[in-house]
């Protein structure tokens, strides 16, 4: 009786890994497939959603991202922000804010325009100014001021030096985090992150399976589609929602709902400041090419042009001077597909961004 048990359990131990063996065996087969048939742009996630709705990055730590045949790595502070230019007592902080464009996607750090920048302040002795880069990929103009009014206590800046880009209006109208009734900022929801999916996302061996496998990368990929947040909104169904939404007019170029939002959301970045001791500074990217500028945030940008900002706020447009230095045609300092700024392009911003920033901080200083 007993070696009839003996001889079940080892049936069943052997059944058991051959099972393991022919899956692991299939995976192996199916990743040299991937490889060879559909190869894929390996990243280790570092983007998260706060539960308020916003984007920011992960605290602490690294990654890296590859697209075609580049790779950037990302170093990150217990501040959430890119880099590693540490902020003493004694430093006048300048905060960048703005989205992927700021961040520096796909460029090393010595390649963003934030590290140019502190380059620029040290080759003209200002060793008491640091540059600190809050950019987060995927941001748009709502998340600025619910990011400052949840991270921006601790890191204290001087000067909050926001960095306009083409799609930062859409993202505000998409995000749904604000909505505008009666000329007041009212806090709304769209995407609400599943808490699970992020806490999987610090894991090491997820992270580690991001960074070596191709099939990792796909599987992640369709995650970050289907699983990682839930539309509060049904898709903005004014019967479904479970949040404050626009009118469906609200979404019309023809209406002045995007417009006043835009000024609403940058105003009250500058309240931020005002309570905080600090100067709100608006400036661009640079790339506000009108053929290839999203409506809403056009309409935003030929406002500010024609009319400025709202309670004297500074604006500073780098993009005639970006324009000019790239030959006219912003091509010449993008990335090939992906169309980033790439290294070229992250110097000529910070080249534009230094024909004015130096009197602003004798100004404030």
């Amino acid at each position: 009786m007993k070696n009839s048990n003996k001889l079940r359990i080892i049936r069943a131990l052997t059944n058991t890994s051959l099972v393991l063996l022919s899956v692991v065996i299939t995976l192996v087969l199916a990743e040299f497939m991937v490889r060879g048939f559909l190869p894929q742009n390996r990243l280790v996630t570092w983007l998260e959603m706060h539960p308020k709705g916003f984007m920011m990055n992960q605290v602490g730590g690294s990654s890296f991202q590859q697209f075609a045949d580049r790779t950037a790595s990302y170093s990150f502070t217990k501040q959430r922000l890119r880099g590693q230019e540490e902020a003493s007592a004694n430093n006048k902080r300048v905060l960048a804010l703005g989205d992927s464009f700021t961040f520096g996607l796909l460029l090393n750090q010595e390649h963003t325009f934030t590290h140019h920048l502190n380059q620029s302040l040290k080759q003209v002795g200002n060793d008491s100014t640091v540059i600190l880069n809050g950019g987060v990929g995927g941001a748009g103009l709502a998340d600025w001021p619910l990011w400052l009014e949840t991270y921006g206590e601790d890191i204290a800046p001087s000067i909050v030096l926001y960095y306009l880009n083409v799609s930062d209006l859409e993202r505000a109208l998409s995000k749904n985090l604000f909505v505008l009734q009666n000329d007041t900022l009212i806090k709304s929801m769209r995407w609400q992150p599943q808490a699970f999916m992020f806490e999987l996302g610090r894991k090491g061996w997820y992270r580690w399976l991001q960074a070596n496998s191709d099939i990792a990368n796909i599987l992640v990929k369709l995650m970050w589609k289907h699983l990682y947040f839930k539309d509060l909104t049904n898709n903005f169904d004014a019967e479904e929602s479970s949040y404050l939404i626009p009118d469906y007019d609200d979404f019309l170029l023809e209406s002045d709902y995007s417009l006043d939002l835009g000024l609403k959301l940058i105003s009250r970045m500058q309240n931020w400041c005002a309570a905080n001791n600090c100067k709100l500074i608006v400036t661009t990217t640079g790339f506000f090419e009108q053929r290839e500028t999203p409506n809403h945030t056009s309409k935003l940008y030929n406002s500010i042009l024609e009319s400025g900002l709202p309670n004297n706020i500074p604006f500073y447009d780098n993009t005639p001077c970006v324009t000019n230095l790239a030959s006219n045609d912003l091509n010449n300092i993008r990335i090939p597909i992906d169309l980033h700024p790439n290294e070229l392009g992250g110097e000529l911003i910070a080249t534009c961004t230094w024909q004015w920033l130096p009197a602003v901080l004798e100004g404030q200083y």
